[in-house]
């Protein structure tokens, strides 16, 4: 598999320590920033499921018969994932009777989104969306405890600064799947995709004008701003999560790993996918 495109070197790896609480804020502060200026457009192109998605829910979640699949979408964004299961339910390979989701997300703006599209049918599904920030220093204080037959975070983990950060959000994740149940997340590998090089934005100069200030040394290898559309307004931070931290990411969640694929974008690989499941 070919290594990251990307000039790692941009942010230097500190391998003594983990990042420190003010940048994680300060990172999250800058995704906060982002999200509330660029809501319309980047809501503009989440409106179709990822092909990815079907993938990851066969031969399961194993939920209760006779019971609602009880879901936990964790950075749902705009519910494109809740719109997905329901616009598919009846030919889904869930053969349950109906579905339970809640959706958690810290952009308001999103969540608005998602409850005025997603369709509801009271017969079929219960969709429920709740705004919080799971970056606090506990994430699982921000969380609803489940257990869930299905808990997925597609498209998150790119925006979570620090890497025992991100381990101990897998953590939360699989406490919270039942036995049987199912965890599955996304690797975003922007870094190994040509196109979004010329999105990179230059930490010393982000730091030169903008009100929210990052210490580079507490930065990891793969830690990245990126520019969105027209490279107008604040930019994101995102990491790249290579495939040693893929497998660190896995082994925290304590399941068992049963399918990891590429998938998603015209490319096909643009994300990495592990499914998981909760053994008995």
């Amino acid at each position: 598999m070919p290594g990251p495109h990307f000039p790692i070197e941009q942010a230097q790896a500190k391998v003594d320590h983990a990042m420190n609480a003010k940048t994680r804020e300060n990172l999250n502060a800058l995704n906060a920033e982002f999200y509330a200026a660029n809501l319309e457009s980047f809501d503009a192109t989440r409106d179709h499921p990822w092909p990815g998605w079907q993938r990851a829910l066969e031969g399961g979640p194993r939920g209760r018969p006779g019971h609602a699949l009880q879901v936990l979408d964790i950075g749902c964004g705009n519910g494109r994932f809740a719109h997905f299961l329901c616009e598919n339910w009846g030919s889904s390979p869930l053969d349950l009777p109906g579905l339970d989701y809640l959706g958690v997300d810290q952009s308001r703006g999103l969540l608005d989104l998602a409850r005025e599209r997603t369709p509801r049918d009271p017969s079929l599904w219960t969709l429920t969306w709740r705004e919080c920030d799971i970056l606090t220093p506990s994430p699982g204080s921000a969380l609803t405890s489940g257990p869930f037959d299905l808990v997925t975070a597609f498209g998150l983990l790119h925006h979570i600064p620090g890497l025992e950060q991100r381990k101990q959000l897998m953590r939360e994740m699989a406490e919270r799947a039942r036995v049987g149940g199912r965890l599955v997340f996304t690797a975003w590998r922007f870094a190994e995709t040509d196109r979004f090089e010329r999105h990179l934005v230059n930490w010393d100069d982000h730091n030169a004008k903008s009100a929210i200030p990052i210490d580079l040394d507490e930065l990891e290898a793969g830690d990245h701003l990126l520019s969105f559309g027209s490279k107008e307004g604040p930019p994101r931070y995102c990491h790249h999560c290579d495939n040693s931290e893929f497998e660190e990411l896995v082994a925290a969640t304590g399941m068992e790993l049963v399918a990891t694929y590429f998938a998603d974008s015209r490319s096909g690989d643009l994300n990495r996918y592990a499914v998981l499941e909760k053994r008995d």
